[in-house]
């Protein structure tokens, strides 16, 4: 099931890439991203009660929604308490066969934009809106950070 989902992300990008420019590639991943983690984390909490701090939701993302998406938890959370938070993960699955030559590195954005919609759209659901980029200095080590919105 894992290289299925793995493939499937791939193919994702691959027909993406024969029918659009690089700029809708990063808002289709992203979209459809932002669907499958709204629906997961609807579905994955529905028996449980939600948490009350975003500290708590965004260790959640990083500990029960990564390991249900990708094997394992990230490997590193940090926040300046004001509203930012940076997930780091130094394997990150969908970089793993992604050369690291520049060229594929400047790519690394496609490859990422799926699992930023993903964190965006579990986030909203736990009525957190906000903002998630991202960035690969040396593959396969990412970093997703998110800005929360202020809601006044």
């Amino acid at each position: 099931a894992d290289s299925l989902f793995e493939f499937f992300h791939h193919q994702m990008i691959q027909f993406f890439e024969e029918n659009f420019g690089e700029e809708q590639i990063q808002y289709n991943m992203e979209k459809i991203g932002y669907r499958v983690g709204f629906s997961l984390v609807e579905k994955a909490t529905k028996e449980e009660a939600r948490f009350k701090e975003n500290v708590e939701i965004v260790k959640y993302i990083c500990k029960d929604l990564w390991q249900m998406l990708f094997r394992k938890q990230a490997d590193n959370l940090k926040t300046n308490h004001t509203g930012t938070f940076v997930i780091q993960d130094n394997r990150f699955r969908f970089l793993n066969r992604v050369s690291q030559s520049k060229q594929y590195l400047d790519r690394g954005q496609l490859y990422l934009s799926f699992t930023c919609g993903v964190v965006r759209g579990a986030l909203t659901n736990f009525g957190m809106p906000c903002t998630v980029t991202s960035e690969v200095n040396v593959s396969p080590t990412c970093k997703f950070q998110i800005s929360i919105q202020q809601t006044s």
